[in-house]
């Protein structure tokens, strides 16, 4: 450690300070930070806030392009930050990129400076909490890979890509760094120049105060401390969050919001969460906060990819970590440092449970996934007593060549389906007509397993009406995702809504969120015919006046000849859905 012996003690009483003031009737070893009496209170943990994160000169060099990430504000001098954060020093440290590669998932490895200072000494950053406050620099501590993440990623999301050209995306992914800080009052520095070189690392401020705090303990008691605040609040299928960030790693777009719905738990004692809000490149490590009814906000997630392709599709939803399982498996490893430390003092509790949304349940209650041949999409159940669904014609195209065959997971505790039926196509609209519908029955007998029957809208949808979708993108197996939007724009023949439409969501319902009735069939979403870009966001359905009367009349008489009247000859139709106008053709 560089420094005089009265800088060292000056040092130590400016910590002993710092940490007295959180909470004065707390004694502490200031050589390991220990809590005498075992309370985490001394932390000074604050509600977990966003920050943005720089490296120095990307923000005074007028030539270096605005370059930040997010990250979580998780105690006094604390940030919780992505791995990604890592990934342009790794493209010029091939030793960096080998260390991370190399790690254990699970193992919490402390980044001190005698053992690693050689493969950090130069990563630094510049942790920014408000615009116009202080500024703090910051050096990693701790890093892990979190195992749930890993294991994740490797079976359920092998062939996905989540940065565009990006080398080390799946490398990253699941990686999270504790950040130690220090607090820099920028009204005292002369200039910017001056603040950059002694915030690069080599200055006594950030040596003295990483090699002080690098111990397992502290590591342990920040994130104990954080997975207590995580487990006030658990995610659920439909839960309403909020995300806060800095889109584009641009400090002019600082905590700017995002609100959407978690549309899913996937993965490893779900370990991941997919939220059909809209956040932009630079939000990775980013706060997810559960937001109730009281405006009260919880932290339960990380964002960990702003965007991702799977098959040349780029997904429009968010991925994050839910930080409650993950926290929860680390705490169960050992830090490795020159010797272990259990950190398994505290385990809060955590199962896999079915959604606390019971409408959220009955809707995925209603559908399963359709496979036919090389297609794939949602069928909906219309009547529970003969086993007749519905889905899109151009899913089941290959009929009836091809076998067509639904499958559920309402009730499966793994990854194992709770059954699988054939089903027989009774009619499906011509490829070139509308509307693409199509009507199949299975021999199961839904009223005995957990399918229920969708209920049909009698009221027509009202533009601008709030909405749920739920259908199967992205894989084959699994249990149904959600999105929520509104009617963006109608008409007798057609529903536009701005609900998040997938490959695999085709054939799913569109329904009103207070009493679940079936407002509409989700058909296409939009892609540009220059340049094939998809736009997941407009997507059109087939309102449910359409097809009621003839699927009536079908249930009632067994007769399939009352479906033809689903194909549509009408050319004001056929021009909708070929989404034409009189006076200008679409370039969609």
């Amino acid at each position: 450690m560089r420094g005089s012996t009265k800088k060292k003690k000056d040092l130590k009483k400016r910590v002993q300070s710092t940490f007295y003031r959180a909470s004065s009737f707390c004694v502490f070893d200031t050589r390991t930070f220990r809590i005498s009496n075992g309370s985490v209170l001394a932390l000074a943990m604050n509600a977990p806030g966003s920050v943005f994160i720089s490296y120095p000169g990307t923000m005074t060099d007028a030539t270096v392009p605005s370059q930040g990430y997010s990250g979580i504000s998780i105690a006094n001098h604390w940030v919780l930050a992505h791995g990604s954060i890592l990934s342009d020093k790794a493209q010029r440290s091939r030793k960096l990129l080998d260390f991370v590669n190399a790690s254990n998932p699970g193992e919490v490895i402390l980044l001190e400076p005698h053992v690693h200072g050689k493969l950090f000494d130069d990563v630094t950053f510049l942790i920014h909490h408000n615009p116009g406050s202080s500024i703090e620099s910051g050096k990693p501590l701790a890093i892990w890979k979190c195992p749930l993440l890993s294991d994740t990623m490797e079976s359920l999301l092998r062939n996905w890509n989540f940065q565009n050209n990006q080398r080390f995306d799946r490398i990253f992914l699941p990686v999270l760094l504790l950040i130690a800080c220090d607090t820099v009052n920028t009204t005292e520095r002369a200039a910017n120049q001056q603040l950059e070189s002694e915030l690069t690392g080599r200055g006594q401020n950030g040596e003295i105060r990483l090699e002080s705090l690098g111990n397992g303990g502290k590591v342990r008691d920040i994130l104990i401390e954080l997975a207590k605040q995580s487990a006030t609040g658990r995610p659920a299928k439909g839960s309403t969050v909020e995300i806060f960030s800095t889109p584009f790693g641009n400090p002019f777009f600082s905590d700017t919001m995002a609100r959407g719905i978690v549309g899913n738990l996937l993965g490893t004692k779900e370990c991941l969460m997919v939220i059909d809000a809209a956040v932009f490149p630079g939000c990775q490590g980013a706060p997810v906060y559960l937001a109730d009814n009281r405006a009260r906000k919880t932290v339960c997630g990380m964002v960990i990819a702003s965007s991702c392709w799977l098959h040349g599709e780029r997904i429009d939803y968010t991925f994050a970590i839910n930080l409650l399982p993950s926290l929860n498996q680390v705490l169960q490893t050992r830090v490795r440092r020159n010797e272990s430390l259990c950190l398994t003092s505290l385990i809060l509790p955590f199962t896999q449970r079915r959604d606390r949304n019971d409408k959220i349940g009955i809707l995925e209650r209603s559908v399963a996934i359709v496979r036919c041949g090389p297609n794939w999409g949602t069928g909906i159940l219309v009547d529970a007593q003969t086993g007749t669904f519905i889905t899109c014609a151009h899913v089941v195209a290959a009929a009836p060549e091809r076998k067509i065959e639904l499958v559920s997971y309402i009730a499966s505790r793994a990854d194992k389906s709770e059954w699988t039926a054939r089903a027989k196509l009774i009619y499906k609209t011509p490829g070139n007509k509308p509307y693409d519908i199509a009507v199949l029955k299975i021999d199961l007998k839904c009223t005995e397993t957990s399918m229920k029957a969708i209920k049909l809208a009698d009221r027509p949808a009202v533009n601008g009406e709030p909405i749920f979708s739920i259908g199967f993108p992205f894989c084959l197996a699994g249990r149904a995702t959600i999105s929520n939007g509104i009617i963006s724009k109608l008409s007798e023949c057609m529903l536009q809504t701005n609900c998040c439409a997938q490959s695999g969501v085709s054939g799913g319902p569109i329904v009103r969120p207070s009493s679940l009735e079936m407002l509409g069939m989700i058909v296409c979403n939009t892609v540009s015919t220059n340049d094939a870009t998809t736009y997941p966001r407009l997507c059109m359905a087939i309102p449910t006046s359409v097809f009621k009367e003839p699927l009536d009349n079908y249930l009632r008489t067994a007769d399939p000849k009352m479906l033809e009247n689903l194909t549509q000859h009408d050319q004001i139709i056929e021009g909708t859905w070929n989404l034409r106008s009189p006076l200008l053709r679409s370039n969609i």
